[in-house]
């Protein structure tokens, strides 16, 4: 079985998906949600620098978790919404640490990342670049099912559905990569990391 991770990237919050690929047949939404960060009370008077560190580390926790046991087993490969470049110097830092740790992830568990951009994304969902948000989750839940999504989604707040499920249009995004397809044609993720490096 081949697991992949796909993220939609943040640094105050993070969308997932995880998806078995189904070696010979149509991929599985395992599990999706959000994973969020907070900032630390200004009582505690903590340095920004210091805070954003502490925030890191707690992403780098979470998603080595994920990236250990996605659901059924570690993950093969990770499915990655691109960095888009903020013009807030601010929010750019900080994505830049949120990619900092999913490099570093990459690295230590030998997981390669591939990489869609949001318009590569809408288009390999809803056949549009041009697709808004309630496009690209209307046409996830046609092609896996609304009951599988909604489950899948049920604690997440919904003014951030958008990240899981652009998490999930990241894996749809990149199925027809050399590597996803390797991957499917494999029975085992460490097969797949070892072929791969």
């Amino acid at each position: 079985m081949s697991v992949v991770l796909g993220l939609d990237p943040g640094f105050a919050c993070i969308g997932y998906a995880v998806v078995d690929l189904a070696t010979g047949g149509k991929e599985t939404p395992l599990n999706m949600g959000v994973f969020r960060t907070e900032k630390s009370s200004k009582k505690q008077k903590v340095f920004a620098s210091d805070d954003n560190v502490r925030r890191s580390r707690e992403i780098y926790l979470f998603l080595r978790d994920l990236a250990r046991d996605g659901a059924r087993g570690p993950v093969s490969a990770i499915c990655a919404e691109t960095m888009s470049f903020p013009r807030s110097s601010s929010v750019a830092a900080k994505m830049a640490m949120c990619w900092g740790v999913i490099a570093a992830l990459s690295e230590e568990f030998n997981i390669p990342v591939i990489q869609a951009s949001p318009q590569q994304l809408k288009k390999a969902v809803t056949g549009s670049k041009t697709s808004d948000k309630a496009a690209v989750q209307k046409a996830l839940k046609v092609r896996y099912g609304k009951a599988l999504l909604d489950e899948s989604c049920r604690d997440v707040l919904p003014s951030m559905l958008e990240h899981p499920y652009d998490a999930l249009g990241a894996v749809v995004a990149t199925l027809d990569s050399e590597l996803i397809r390797m991957a499917r044609r494999v029975s085992t993720p460490a097969v797949v990391t070892g072929a791969l490096t």
